[in-house]
């Protein structure tokens, strides 16, 4: 049996730019100490492969040689027999990447690095199997590398592994076809026993468990912003004798993302978000809230005590209550404007028309700036 620790999309080296520090810092070295834990996590499920299917690097550019040795060091503590390390199109190879150059130089004898559209035999690893990989050359392709397998005769004797990288038909968000776009029928058209994917950043399947299966895409291991709407995945693979796949899905990151539209119309609703947030892991969490509805003056100055109590537990808070107002009431006309003036009688006279005395107020009110 061939029990494998699948991953890719780590994204080394991603800058998170929109963020300030500390937690730009902070989600920068998630994206480096989430690859040794998934080593740490594959040696505990004694994996004997450890297979990174494209963009183990964010980009080919700019990545410090001490950040590509941390990376090597993590993988050199994986106690089994063989890792693959492929090139996405983040970290493409064209034969002129010095990321590439400086990665190889430093990676220990079970490292295979996989960059040409050729067979790799896995037996003087110690594995009865043969890999297949597609990786890419350039960021962009309109077409995938994945046809040069069909050419290919399998030795039955032998476990075929294809490694691919690209965007998948109905999965991936790819509008253009220029990332390396593939379809399951076409994978599944070309005879190899397993196909480990990388680039979309959502698992697929979507069952935590699987048996029989032939396509696997773990997602990214780390959460990597505000549209990403799991906590980090990995896929553990067995595959036996008799060529039966079955396949587990694993957690894997460090921090999440939450990105939420609440209605607000009393203070139990603010409440109730504040709960929500401290509930899971805080200081883990990265949070957008989106507040709308028009709420009495009390509840609208009570959001702020609710942020600063956010804030001092969770990791980053960005807050759009641009769509949150005060709802205007007769007494709040009366207190607001004089007696008999023209502002409180239009208001006063709009009163039963919530939306138009909305819009009254507000005009009213930009044009006493």
């Amino acid at each position: 049996m061939i029990k494998i620790f699948h991953t890719a999309d780590l994204h080394i080296g991603m800058r998170f730019n929109g963020y300030p520090e500390p937690i730009k810092g902070s989600l920068q070295e998630a994206r480096l100490s989430v690859l040794s834990n998934m080593v740490q996590l594959a040696n505990e499920e004694k994996c004997n492969l450890f297979v990174i299917a494209g963009d183990l690097f964010d980009r080919i550019t700019g990545i410090d040689k001490k950040t590509i040795t941390e990376a090597v060091k993590a993988l050199e503590a994986f106690q089994g027999d063989c890792i693959l390390v492929m090139p996405g199109n983040h970290d493409y190879d064209n034969d002129m990447i010095e990321l590439w150059n400086s990665f190889n130089k430093a990676v220990c004898d079970k490292l295979l690095y996989i960059n040409e559209k050729r067979p790799y035999s896995l037996n003087d690893y110690g594995l009865n199997a043969i890999v297949y990989p597609a990786p890419c050359h350039a960021k962009h392709s309109s077409s995938n590398n994945i046809g040069w397998i069909k050419e290919h005769t399998m030795d039955e004797n032998q476990v075929h592994i294809g490694v691919g990288h690209g965007a998948i038909n109905g999965l991936s968000p790819d509008m253009d076809l220029t990332y390396y776009n593939m379809s399951l029928d076409e994978l599944e058209s070309i005879p190899v026993d397993l196909w480990l994917l990388g680039h979309t950043h959502i698992t697929y399947p979507p069952q935590s468990s699987v048996n029989e299966w032939k396509t696997f895409n773990p997602g990214t291991p780390e959460p990597d912003g505000l549209d990403c709407k799991h906590r980090g995945s990995a896929w553990i693979i067995s595959i036996d004798e008799g060529k039966k796949v079955r396949g587990d899905r694993v957690t894997t990151g460090t921090y999440k993302f939450v990105d939420k539209e609440y209605d607000i119309s009393h203070r139990e609703d603010l409440d109730a978000i504040l709960i929500e947030l401290m509930n899971d892991n805080p200081s883990r969490t990265i949070s957008r809230i989106n507040l709308k509805g028009k709420v009495d003056e009390d509840v609208f100055n009570y959001r702020q005590e609710i942020y600063k109590k956010i804030e001092q537990d969770i990791a980053y808070l960005i807050v759009d209550d641009s769509h949150l107002g005060i709802k205007i009431t007769t007494e709040k006309i009366q207190k607001e404007f004089s007696d008999g003036s023209f502002p409180q009688q239009l208001l006063l006279a709009l009163s039963d028309d919530e939306d138009t005395l909305q819009l009254a107020y507000e005009f009213i009110m930009e044009v006493k700036k």
